[in-house]
């Protein structure tokens, strides 16, 4: 089992752990769905990254404050084979479910929201408030969700996939859930950044202690070939032109400021920082010790 990243914000300590990972077939048109596929082939390619497959990892962010343990997303859970793992590996290092205060969503896709709940239903983590955005609860219990913007336009049965299972989640963490508004501050440690596109109420999320901060940038980059090409967006981003834009803006932000950040997707522990390179953004890793 992974032994999880541990560093500090601040004061804050800070630990990431692995729920597995998820793989997505193929790598086009998950990745650039508007694009040729030879051109998003040939970009990957020079990444050294498989054409047949999208792999995702599934970076979970711990923040212990005071007496809190807030969790950033909960992972896929036991929806696939290749993940789950969040629960054992938070015991391993000797947390258990139960001590679990807080999980703040990004969004409510299931790879973030699966791992909330066991397969036969019971809560994973009994004890904590789930933290979610006003507007992305809204959009998910509305009756017909807009993917007239999205590339899932064309993919019906996907569509009633997330119709239906993010819906019947969310009804079931509703006696834990606590809507946030735009730019809520929890804690006086966490922060959400509204980052629309991917859905309506994605959001980033701030962690800062003192004069020290770390962006996690939820889902805005599945995948490295993203730094290269911001535009080309994602499958499943429900507004694709609003996702590029928000996309574009995070990468250029990040790059002037020089500041910590992390992915959900990118290879474990995925923290690091966006540099500018010859072709777009760069992604520079930390390396874990004994890595």
């Amino acid at each position: 089992m992974q032994t999880p990243f541990t560093f500090r914000v601040g004061h804050l300590e800070l630990m990431v752990f692995s729920d597995g990972h998820q793989s997505l077939s193929p790598a086009h048109p998950m990745i650039g769905p508007y694009e040729q596929p030879s051109q998003v082939h040939h970009s990957l390619r020079a990444l050294l990254l498989p054409t047949d497959v999208l792999q995702l990892d599934l970076n979970i962010l711990l923040v212990r404050h005071q007496d809190r343990l807030i969790l950033i997303d909960a992972g896929l859970g036991q929806e696939d084979t290749t993940s789950g793992l969040l629960p054992a590996s938070l015991a391993a290092a000797g947390i258990p479910a139960t001590s679990i205060t807080d999980i703040v969503l990004t969004h409510a896709h299931s790879d973030h929201t699966g791992g909330l709940l066991h397969p036969d239903g019971p809560l994973v983590f009994p004890n904590a408030i789930v933290h979610l955005s006003q507007t992305e609860y809204d959009h998910w219990m509305q009756d017909q969700p807009d993917f007239s913007a999205s590339p899932l336009n064309i993919a019906p049965t996907m569509q009633t996939g997330l119709t239906t299972r993010i819906p019947q989640i969310l009804r079931t963490i509703r006696p834990q859930l606590r809507l946030a508004a735009p730019r809520a501050t929890l804690y006086d440690c966490i922060r959400l950044i509204p980052a629309p596109g991917h859905t309506s109420g994605h959001s980033m999320v701030e962690i800062f202690s003192g004069e020290e901060t770390l962006l996690h940038s939820a889902d805005l980059l599945h995948a490295a070939v993203l730094l290269q090409h911001p535009e080309w967006g994602m499958f499943y981003d429900m507004d694709f032109e609003q996702a590029a834009q928000t996309r574009e803006s995070f990468l250029q932000e990040a790059a002037n400021s020089g500041r910590m950040t992390m992915t959900y997707h990118l290879p474990w522990p995925g923290v690091g920082k966006i540099t500018r390179g010859d072709k777009g953004f760069k992604w520079e890793p930390v390396t874990p010790c004994g890595k």
